[in-house]
């Protein structure tokens, strides 16, 4: 199936999978340990502020790498378990990924080491994934964030400035306020809140339009 679109950039964590992935790290990276529960409903909670827009994407990230303590053999690890997690209407449409990859961004302000094994899951070029990186320290734990990479620099609206270039229509699916932010921009000529794992109301009803599933997506496309 292909369909003739315009440049589509998909956020990541609860949009192509069902989970949070940093927050997945940050859950296994706690294994074992007595206050694990409690410890996790705090870093969620971040992570929740954040993608509602009570908090900004900066200092929520901030937040939660302070918190984080992991290395890189527990990230490739956290990384394979989460390319099992598509959302299931993506699952249902690995196709139309394919497909399409010319056309499709993955923009995220997560991280490209835990979302890369999704990415090649889906068909993707390496190059379609523009997101964080960590920073290590000589014995690969996680020290930070690296700063030199785009999403570093500028976050997503730097980002997604870039890839539109001249293009006459870009559209942005995703779940939290910072996708929400880029039609805010005017970078995005519509937002589509996507809703199949998380309903967030301030980003709903600021919305273009809502869809829960990528089936629901491609509908409206076929009819555009």
């Amino acid at each position: 199936m292909v369909i003739s679109v315009p440049i589509l950039v998909f956020d990541f964590d609860s949009t192509l999978v069902s989970v949070e992935a940093l927050d997945e790290l940050f859950a296994q990276s706690l294994d074992g340990l007595p206050d694990r529960e409690e410890r996790v409903a705090q870093f969620q909670e971040i992570t929740d502020l954040g993608m509602a827009g009570d908090l900004s994407a900066e200092r929520s990230l901030a937040q939660r790498l302070e918190l984080l303590e992991a290395d890189q053999s527990l990230i490739a690890r956290v990384a394979d378990q989460i390319q099992r997690s598509l959302s299931p209407s993506v699952s249902r449409n690995l196709e139309f990924f394919r497909d399409e990859r010319d056309r499709i961004h993955v923009v995220s302000g997560g991280f490209e080491e835990l979302i890369r094994p999704t990415l090649l899951r889906l068909g993707l070029p390496e190059s379609r994934l523009h997101a964080h990186r960590f920073s290590y320290d000589e014995e690969g734990r996680v020290t930070g964030l690296d700063p030199d990479t785009q999403m570093g620099r500028t976050g997503k609206p730097g980002v997604v400035k870039q890839l539109r270039g001249d293009s006459t229509e870009l559209w942005v699916i995703g779940d939290g306020a910072t996708d929400l932010e880029l039609r805010t921009l005017g970078l995005a000529d519509r937002f589509f809140a996507f809703t199949e794992n998380r309903h967030r109301e301030s980003v709903v009803r600021r919305a273009d339009h809502v869809v829960r599933s990528i089936d629901e997506l491609l509908t409206f496309m076929e009819a555009k």
